[in-house]
């Protein structure tokens, strides 16, 4: 039973995010985009923060780190396929309101409601903490090791939550991309 209630929550929010996403840029919605831009969160865009991700990762440790734990991450998807539900609800939520939330410093906002949504589903549907907690861990605990061990910053992570998960893919299909374009 709280698996059907683990679905019927990220149903819900996946469409709700959805149609955020689809509308946010029209009125109603629109009148409750941040006008006010934190100086710490001056990209709008992914496109616009890649660049700026890539810059914090200057170090090859740290972005092996990262490829370490993407891919740990990954391969723990593909054991628990059914974590990847909540995940996408979560995810879809924190993206919907970051044009709300720019005025704030940091990502907390986008945090509280990725995990709230990912945890509250992610345990309903695998009926454990802990199964829901591991690739999140394995996933940020590399990544963090990377930047307090090796580069010596703080993640982008703190800042852009959503845009660094979206980072964190886009670095790993870069490096096999130029992997498998040298060797062609």
């Amino acid at each position: 039973m709280s698996s059907t209630y683990g679905n019927l929550l990220c149903i819900i929010v996946i469409i709700l995010a959805g149609i955020t996403i689809q509308i946010r840029d029209t009125p109603p919605l629109n009148t409750y985009i941040s006008k006010n831009i934190s100086a710490t969160k001056s990209y709008a865009t992914f496109n616009e923060f890649y660049p700026f991700y890539l810059s914090e990762h200057t170090q090859k440790t740290t972005r092996q780190c990262h490829y370490i734990g993407t891919t740990l991450f990954l391969l723990y998807l593909l054991t628990k396929p059914i974590l990847s539900i909540p995940l996408l609800a979560g995810g879809l939520a924190a993206y919907a309101i970051i044009p709300f939330s720019r005025h704030l410093s940091t990502g907390l906002s986008e945090v509280v409601i990725f995990l709230s949504i990912y945890f509250i589903s992610g345990k309903l549907l695998t009926r454990s903490f802990i199964k829901t907690s591991i690739p999140l861990l394995l996933g940020y605990g590399f990544s963090w090791i990377g930047h307090f061990g090796f580069e010596h910053n703080k993640p982008a992570a703190f800042i852009y939550p959503t845009y660094s998960f979206f980072g964190d893919i886009h670095m790993m299909y870069d490096a096999i991309k130029e992997q498998l374009s040298l060797n062609l």
